[in-house]
């Protein structure tokens, strides 16, 4: 199966953030860079579904995922 690669921009565009975010994003681990700039469509499609999910109901989005994570590492 082919990997569908978005460019920095389309990244950008769909994360409704700046290139330089996104720079940012792959620096902290949160996203990861394939042949140069360009990154995986379903692990930006993945990570722009959440960063909806923050931005609609904020802080307790977050504090929900976070309690998630802890519950599934123990």
């Amino acid at each position: 199966m082919l990997r569908q690669l978005l460019s920095l921009t389309q990244t950008a565009e769909r994360l409704r953030v700046r290139p330089d975010y996104v720079r940012e994003l792959v620096k902290k681990k949160r996203l990861t860079f394939i042949h140069g700039e360009q990154c995986d469509a379903a692990e930006v499609e993945q990570l722009a579904k959440l960063m909806d999910k923050l931005r609609k109901n904020g802080i307790a989005t977050l504090v929900e995922i976070t309690a998630q994570e802890e519950k599934f590492d123990q």
